[in-house]
């Protein structure tokens, strides 16, 4: 024992006196993964040192991950010294052994041993430098547990995103790799039982960056152990029905052996999930058509899209799966939508000057009739229902009743009516849902945006000799709340891409080649910025 306290950093300078003092105190305890030893705001009334397993330091209000620990560490001491509340939860991410020290106890040792305090001072002041000198960033999942055969491709391709190796560890099973995958560690343990997985995990964890487990034919002792263990579950293919009643739908990912499948597994767990947050803008949305064919024709994946009013109208292409020129093309479809034969006018205008109708069967028309199940991409569309004044997030059920409500500009159009529900255009709510991307998973957030002040400061357009038309002062409206809501969301954007789009009202789509053409320039423009963040591998 007295080994293993001194390779704790806390500890590697005390005599065997202090140590042995020290073990006399300490209390052993265990926790299984998922557990919480102590929350957020608790006061602090002991320090656990980690013998085995993994904790994770969690923020509450944050919602996300400060540091992962493995054996040797400590923590909760600060708040233990100084009983304070506890500043971050502490959850268990691998089944845990700890040590305690309570701080009725760490009292009685440094008053009878006041030279303990010394030392411990010493590191503690270092560990607090250190602290404050490093911004913790969310960790990626780093366990996996994989049914199916992908002859070691899905190791292959995570190495593309991480610095450290990768290991296979098949359980219970003979495995042997291709010879292309030097790179990657096939771990053989013949020795590994339901008991010992945990603690071989903790210690494999702090030299692999990932670990993925194979899983045998038959569920066992140990798989069962290993599942409960594993961040995620990837199934190549449909998984049989032991392994769906085993493991949560949240945790157990579906996929295949296609490459451009593997790769959106792997920037997954690995932390590169990437999203395209697309805004409002009535017709300057053109524009996002632009956008699109330069991150298609420049291979940026794309995995997760989110979209409000025009941006769900154009994004949707995407989504759906369609091609650069499919893309494009949509333009000029586009003109034959807009026309006046497609406008059910309200006579005399109820809620809104046009039904809407007819709108909805275009929709329909132009994705096919399909559902948010059939995309090719993850698809979020933003609306605000009416009468609550709420953001409402659409990912499931028929596509056109999403994006027409998300399309429902105030007064121009009737709100869309789904279920009991009625909704408006989602601008006056969330015009450039990036939040909502990293809420979805996103771990880089690429945003397409055509919002901009209606005057530009620089450059003031002359005095109006005409009062503005309708559909000029409905989207004005629109515009200016669109700029107050706007700057709320920058925070969450890795790369804006920002296209001075102007066009003379929402249902402009005249200068359409023009609109594209300036998407376009405004992507390449940040090409450089986009691949920065593709290419930044964890050192995990």
């Amino acid at each position: 024992m007295l080994q293993a306290l001194r390779a704790i950093p806390l500890f590697k300078e005390l005599s065997d006196d202090d140590l042995n003092s020290i073990n006399a105190l300490l209390k052993r305890i265990s926790y299984a993964k998922g557990q919480t030893i102590f929350r957020q705001g608790d006061i602090g009334n002991a320090m656990y040192i980690v013998e085995s397993g993994q904790v994770v330091v969690w923020d509450e209000n944050a919602n996300q991950a400060l540091a992962f620990l493995g054996p040797g560490s400590f923590v909760g001491e600060i708040a233990m010294l100084l009983a304070e509340p506890r500043s971050a939860s502490l959850k268990v991410a691998i089944d845990a052994d700890l040590y305690m020290l309570e701080k009725d106890a760490f009292d009685q040792l440094i008053a009878s041993r006041p030279e303990i305090a010394l030392y411990m001072t010493r590191e503690l002041s270092q560990r607090l430098v250190k602290t404050s000198q490093r911004r913790f960033q969310p960790r990626a999942r780093r366990i996996s547990a994989l049914w199916g055969n992908d002859d070691g491709v899905l190791a292959r391709t995570l190495k593309q995103y991480v610095s450290k190796p990768i290991a296979i560890l098949p359980l219970g099973m003979e495995v042997a790799l291709p010879e292309d995958l030097a790179d990657v560690t096939l771990l053989k343990r013949d020795d590994l039982s339901a008991e010992n997985i945990a603690g071989t995990l903790s210690q494999l964890i702090e030299t692999f960056s990932h670990i993925v487990m194979l899983i045998p034919p038959a569920p066992t002792l140990l798989v069962r152990k290993a599942l409960s263990l594993s961040d995620t579950v990837i199934s190549l293919g449909a998984p049989p029905q032991w392994l769906t009643e085993n493991v949560g739908s949240e945790k157990l990912w579906r996929t295949s052996t296609q490459p451009a499948a593997l790769q959106r597994i792997a920037r997954r767990l690995t932390g590169h999930t990437v999203g395209l947050a697309l805004s409002s803008g009535g017709g300057k949305g053109l524009a996002h058509l632009g956008v699109m064919k330069v991150l298609l024709e420049e291979n940026i994946p794309i995995d997760v899209v989110a979209g409000t009013s025009a941006g769900a109208f154009f994004g949707i292409h995407l989504a759906l799966g369609r091609t650069a020129d499919e893309i494009i093309g949509f333009a000029d479809e586009l003109q034959r939508y807009n026309r006046w034969v497609n406008w059910d006018i309200n006579i005399p205008p109820r809620s809104g000057l046009l039904k809407g109708a007819k709108a909805k069967g275009l929709i329909a028309n132009m994705v096919e009739h399909k559902t948010f199940a059939d995309l090719e991409i993850p698809f979020y569309c933003v609306a605000a229902d009416i009468q609550t004044g709420q953001e409402v997030v659409f990912d499931s059920g028929p596509l056109a009743d999403a994006i027409r409500a998300s399309l429902s500009i105030p007064i121009l159009a009737d709100p869309w009516q789904i279920n009991r529900q009625f909704f408006i255009d989602g601008a006056f709510v969330d015009p450039i849902p990036a939040d909502l991307l990293r809420e979805k998973g996103a771990d880089i957030v690429i945003a397409s945006s055509v919002i901009q002040p209606l005057v530009d400061a620089a450059n003031p357009p002359p005095p109006r000799t005409q009062k503005p038309n309708f559909l000029e002062i409905i989207t004005n409206i629109q515009n200016i709340v669109e700029n107050q809501l706007v700057n709320s969301q920058l925070d969450s954007v890795d790369v804006m891409i920002h296209t001075g789009a102007r066009v003379e009202h929402a249902l402009d789509f005249t200068a359409a080649q023009q609109l594209i053409a300036a998407g376009e320039a405004a992507a390449r423009a940040q090409l450089p910025a986009i691949r920065s963040c593709l290419e930044r591998v964890s050192d995990t």
